[in-house]
């Protein structure tokens, strides 16, 4: 039942962003703690595309920090920088880093949802 716990989900997400929010290229949203509770979390805005719209061109990638486009490679690396953080140096890990729950921001950072 802790898995529909959302306050239980929130206590993750906020340990989460603690961990990795300050990795480079990583974004992860706050949670809104007063628009939260145990039936829905609330977490920032995002402006971005989900990695799944983009490869299928439904949604250009965006320009990063220096103002050219976004390479595919780099937010590549930047996932296995961070899931090889997650599980072999930290041990507390995103645990559904499907490709819907993933977005490229508009600076060009990898972020984290849900």
């Amino acid at each position: 039942y802790s898995e529909i716990d959302y306050s239980v989900e929130a206590a993750n997400a906020r340990r989460f962003r603690e961990l990795y929010g300050m990795l480079p290229n990583v974004f992860v949203p706050a949670v809104i703690e007063p628009l939260s509770t145990s039936c829905v979390m609330t977490m920032d805005w995002v402006n971005g595309s989900r990695l799944t719209d983009a490869a299928r061109g439904r949604a250009a990638w965006p320009t990063g920090k220096d103002g050219t486009a976004v390479s595919p490679a780099a937010l590549v690396d930047t996932l296995v920088q961070c899931s090889l953080r997650q599980i072999l140096d930290v041990g507390f890990f995103h645990a559904d880093p499907h490709a819907g729950n993933l977005l490229v921001t508009r600076d060009g950072e990898l972020a984290y949802i849900d």
